[in-house]
C-alpha cells in the first residue's frame, strides 16, 4: 500500500510537492506548477502547503527511486518557448488545447501571461 510522505530526495522547500509527485507517479514540477497557480489565483495554496508540511511525515526511506516522465519544454513543437508543446507531450494531448487555454486565460483572467512566464522559467528545456 502506498503512503503519502514528504520527499527527502527531490524537495525544494519541504518536500510536499515531491511527495505528492511520488505518490501519484507524476513529475513534481507539475505538482509545483499547480500549487503555484493556486497560490497566485486564489491564495489558498500557501495555507494548504503549510498544513501538509505540518501533517505529512518525512519519508523514512530517502533513497526510494521513483520513475516518472519529466515535464520539459519542447524543442520540436514550439512556437514561443516550447511550454505548450512540452505540456502536450507530457499529457499526450494536442498542444493547441494548451495554447487556446493560455489565450483564454490572458483574455478572461489576465493571468495567462504571468503563468506562461512562470512555466517558461521553471520548466527545463528538453535535452
Amino acid at each position: 500500500m502506498k503512503h503519502l510522505y514528504r520527499s527527502q530526495t527531490n524537495k525544494k522547500i519541504a518536500g510536499v510537492c515531491a511527495g505528492f509527485g511520488e505518490y501519484f507517479d507524476l513529475d513534481p514540477s507539475v505538482i509545483r506548477i499547480v500549487w503555484l497557480s493556486t497560490v497566485l489565483l486564489g491564495g489558498t495554496g500557501a495555507l494548504i502547503y503549510l498544513i501538509c508540511w505540518l501533517i505529512l511525515p518525512l519519508n523514512s526511506e530517502p533513497n526510494a527511486v521513483t520513475s516518472f516522465h519529466p515535464l520539459t519544454r519542447s524543442k520540436a513543437n514550439r512556437i514561443i518557448a516550447g511550454v505548450c508543446g512540452g505540456l502536450g507531450e507530457y499529457f499526450q494531448i494536442d498542444p493547441v488545447i494548451f495554447r487556446l487555454g493560455f489565450i483564454v486565460a490572458v483574455l478572461a483572467l489576465g493571468m495567462g501571461i504571468l503563468l506562461y512566464i512562470i512555466l517558461w522559467i521553471s520548466v527545463p528545456s528538453e535535452k
